[in-house]
């Protein structure tokens, strides 16, 4: 389904060969409820956890208040597969002599949350399409039924 989507991915227009509409339109749903899992956010309490553990095994001082804060929070928007990789790169591999920033394990996922947002939008851009040629589709045969209705002429008596 992501091939076929990302092949028509980036053919101007709304037209789409019938068949291919028709395979997209089985996939789709299922491919764009995976795209949408592989994106669901992880868990606060566990990036809080995880670095917390972090700072005591490095001996470093955990960042407070607002920082700490948004630390978590942007940790926490990423899938938990891509936390927990980001995690064990900065684990395996951080050298600095302070707590790791929020860009110190991004840029051990980077690539990975970019293919899954940019497959999330392409899917959703297929969706979008095959949505407009529907409409579309709907709104012709609506003008064409409107032109074949016969039209009645008032005569008017004097």
């Amino acid at each position: 389904m992501l091939a076929l989507s990302e092949s028509w991915h980036e053919e101007p227009g709304i037209h789409l060969p019938e068949t291919v509409r028709a395979d997209l339109a089985d996939g789709l749903p299922a491919a764009l409820d995976m795209a949408r899992r592989d994106l669901e956010p992880g868990s606060p309490a566990e990036v809080l956890a995880s670095l917390a553990v972090l700072a005591n095994r490095r001996g470093f001082e955990m960042p407070t208040g607002l920082s700490l804060d948004l630390d978590v929070e942007l940790m926490a928007e990423w899938p938990r597969d891509l936390f927990v990789k980001a995690f064990r790169g900065v684990w395996e591999t951080f050298a600095y002599r302070r707590m790791p920033e929020v860009a110190d394990f991004r840029r051990h996922i980077e690539g990975d949350l970019a293919e899954r947002r940019s497959r999330l939008a392409k899917l959703e851009e297929i969706r979008l399409r095959l949505e407009t040629i529907r409409l579309r589709e709907h709104w012709d045969a609506e003008s064409r039924k409107r032109r074949t209705v016969p039209r009645v002429d008032r005569v008017s008596s004097d």
